[in-house]
């Protein structure tokens, strides 16, 4: 069973990535590069566009380097999946040629969003879990349709990038329901586009692809994909989903009442659910699961690991270069410096990248640190220990606030908390997140979660397994659970309560700037 791989390609916010995992989850071998988006001319900053020519070809070269790595041969890959970041899409001409690709921080479109949020917002949401703001694929096609109609003429197919990957392995059009319901156009009940709303807003009704199940195979690699990635030709191409979905499973989380935060470059809490939930406060989102048949209901806590890193490079240069010089890793050096930092922080507190999600208003973090007199207290010693801690705390502050608004809605009550993502390998945060929700906190021997996730999707397609739980069950081996300790669990909550006291105004105040 070893010596055959499944592959997952990953396109993430920040890098295109390949993870190989052999099928009892023991090997696992990955290749990355970093990719960086563009601003196009006369649109101003909030248009993010990306070369798709090389991203494919990062993808690509991601997939040879990894077989290489592997030191495998290309018929050990048994089958082929993707992920990737939510919100992005790419629009195809009749010939399959990129017309558009965007991100999910192309915001041009938000004027549209607003505009359709405002007329049809309250029945998009009720079907597709999101409001039709200027991120989604419906205000981005509104924005072509009324500010480039050139462009807009051509376009023939619009997908998700997860979908467009599978589009260059195999020459297919499809999509599948994770990233379908991110357009705002897609009925999670009846399980299909809203050619209702589509007529209505007057767009082209053929660009919406077929949408198939995850872990359905959607054709093969076809002959360039084969050149290009170093895959056999032939090899099944199956498709994925969105990466927080994927990352649910990736930490195991396949039945209603399983939670998750995939604690990425953001931190998405998701609950799996049997059927499509409404927040009546319209402050969630829904959406579809990666499993057929399920969904979820999702709570952003905001920016995590992007801050996280942010703070690293911005005032940590000394530790990682001590981190260098004793071959450690710098999260780690800066982990165990915030560990001497004194439960609370000495009253230090941090707001930056965090938030309470509102889906609706999608309100802004306040992004402020409140250090009050702590700084002063003792000017001979370094206060730096009591912001990074600070900043952690926060994170995982948000992750209870944003776990509590899914409970609420939900009524559910779960016994225990999956991680995943670049934050799980650091035990602070893990420590925090289970004293702060007071539930044991579950961590994936792969923290790659997104990645397990696609890689679980492609065993399914790929005639590996014959079901998501036996895929789960192959490839999701729990590490370590996190038990809460009780006397912190008691401090934590007070110290959430005064956190969150803090942090309505602060959100008040940011959506008015």
């Amino acid at each position: 069973m070893s010596d055959q791989y499944l592959m997952a390609l990953d396109a993430g916010s920040g890098a295109g990535r390949c993870v190989l995992m052999s099928l009892d989850g023991q090997k696992v071998i990955s290749a990355y590069q970093e990719w960086g988006y563009t601003t196009p001319p006369g649109l101003g900053m909030m248009a993010v566009d990306f070369d798709p020519g090389q991203f494919w070809k990062i993808l690509a070269e991601a997939s040879c380097r990894a077989i290489a790595k592997a030191g495998i041969q290309p018929e050990q890959v048994v089958a082929v999946s993707s992920t990737s970041q939510r919100e992005g899409i790419v629009l195809l001409d009749e010939y399959g040629k990129e017309v558009y690709a965007g991100s999910n921080h192309d915001y041009r479109a938000v004027i549209e969003g607003m505009q359709l949020t405002n007329t049809y917002g309250d029945d998009m949401y009720r079907r597709s879990g999101h409001f039709p703001i200027g991120l989604t694929g419906a205000a981005r096609l509104m924005w072509f349709k009324n500010r480039n109609p050139n462009v807009y003429g051509q376009i023939r197919h619009m997908l998700s990038i997860n979908d467009w990957i599978l589009f260059h392995l195999s020459n297919e059009y499809v999509c599948e329901p994770t990233n379908a319901a991110e357009t705002s156009l897609y009925d999670l009940t009846a399980g299909d586009w809203m050619y209702d709303v589509i007529e209505k807003v007057e767009l082209q009704k053929d660009v919406f692809p077929k949408v198939l199940t995850a872990g359905t195979q959607v054709g093969v690699v076809v002959k360039q994909a084969a050149i290009d990635t170093g895959l056999r030709l032939g090899t099944p191409v199956v498709i994925g989903g969105a990466d927080t979905q994927c990352g649910l499973l990736g930490c195991g989380c396949l039945r209603p009442n399983d939670i998750a935060a995939v604690s990425g470059t953001s931190t998405p809490v998701q609950m799996v659910t049997a059927l499509p939930l409404v927040d009546p406060a319209q402050r969630l989102w829904g959406g579809a699961h990666v499993v057929p048949g399920m969904f979820i209901a999702e709570s952003i806590a905001g920016q995590s690991g992007s801050i996280y890193q942010w703070y690293r490079e911005t005032f940590c240069g000394d530790l990682v270069e001590r981190a260098k010089a004793t071959g450690l890793n710098p999260y780690e050096v800066i982990n165990a410096e915030a560990d001497q930092a004194p439960v609370g922080c000495n009253g230090v507190q941090s707001f930056v990248g965090v938030m309470i999600m509102d889906a609706k208003s999608m309100k802004l973090p306040p992004n402020i640190l409140v250090l009050g007199m702590s700084p002063l207290a003792s000017p001979s010693q370094s206060s730096r220990p009591l912001v990074t801690r600070a900043i952690l705390e926060s994170l995982a502050f948000a992750v209870k606030a944003n776990t509590q608004q899914v409970l609420d809605v939900s009524g559910q009550v779960p016994t225990s908390m999956g991680v995943c993502g670049g934050l799980a390998n650091s035990r602070l945060y893990l420590e925090l997140l289970a004293n702060t929700l007071h539930l044991p906190v579950r961590v994936p021997k792969i923290k790659e979660g997104t990645a397990v996730g696609a890689a679980i999707c492609a065993g399914v397609g790929g005639n590996v397994f014959h079901s998501f739980d036996e895929g789960v069950d192959a490839l999701v081996h729990i590490e370590s659970v996190v038990q809460p300790d009780e006397k912190l669990s008691k401090q934590y909550g007070n110290f959430y309560r005064r956190w969150s006291k803090t942090l309505e105004p602060l959100m008040a105040l940011s959506s008015r700037m």
